[in-house]
């Protein structure tokens, strides 16, 4: 597997992302609009429930029974205090290296509802309901409704997963990760710089088990 977070491969990454972020500004802009400040934030009241994955060429389920997880710094403007683009600082537990959840984002675009795993905007279970996303895609983007999406995984683990975003800019990539079900096939584009952008970190956390 090719692993983006090697030291070259991040540079390489920063680079693409500077150079998508305009772009994916206006593609943002009008897919998503800001919500009212109802948002909730990680002391909620933990609920249970499942989404879709895609794990091994397969759909399988994630199974939640904890609320997500959003510690500042970084300094968040979005009610829920999570924050897209940058590292996490603190984390909801010590130890060694979390898992890592990639969800996937269309970006200018709505896929057909069979292949979004969250499909309501601001509302999927135990996810936050806003996001601040002004690092990437600037001002007035602070408190932005969490997006419709779907998840790749790259192993079958449960507890706490670290969150990389990873937009999809163009739908005939999407359907390629749709039939490909798979970390590969998204890294596929990503080499090449198509339709796609790099690993987004963010200081989101979510908790689930992987249900094959």
């Amino acid at each position: 597997m090719i692993h983006l977070r090697q030291a070259n491969s991040r540079m390489v990454g920063g680079w693409m992302l500077l150079g998508l972020m305009a772009a994916l500004a206006v593609l943002f802009a009008t897919t998503f609009a800001a919500p009212a400040h109802a948002g909730h934030n990680s002391a909620a009241v933990d609920a249970k429930g499942t989404t879709g994955g895609w794990y091994d060429g397969k759909t399988v389920t994630f199974f939640y029974p904890k609320n997500f997880f959003c510690k500042q710094p970084p300094m968040s403007g979005a009610d829920s205090g999570c924050e897209l683009g940058e590292e996490a600082q603190v984390r909801p537990r010590s130890g060694s290296n979390l898992p890592v959840l990639y969800v996937m984002t269309p970006l200018g675009f709505r896929p057909d509802e069979s292949t979004l795993q969250c499909p309501v905007v601001g509302n999927c279970i135990n996810h936050p309901s806003t996001v601040d996303v002004s690092r990437v895609f600037g001002a007035g983007t602070e408190n932005f409704a969490l997006p419709a999406h779907s998840h790749v995984v790259d192993v079958a683990k449960g507890g706490w997963w670290e969150i990389e975003v990873i937009g999809v800019t163009d739908p005939a990539v999407w359907e390629q990760i749709v039939a490909g079900k798979d970390l590969a096939t998204v890294r596929k584009p990503q080499t090449a710089g198509v339709g796609i952008t790099p690993d987004i970190p963010t200081n989101l956390f979510l908790f689930f088990n992987v249900q094959k």
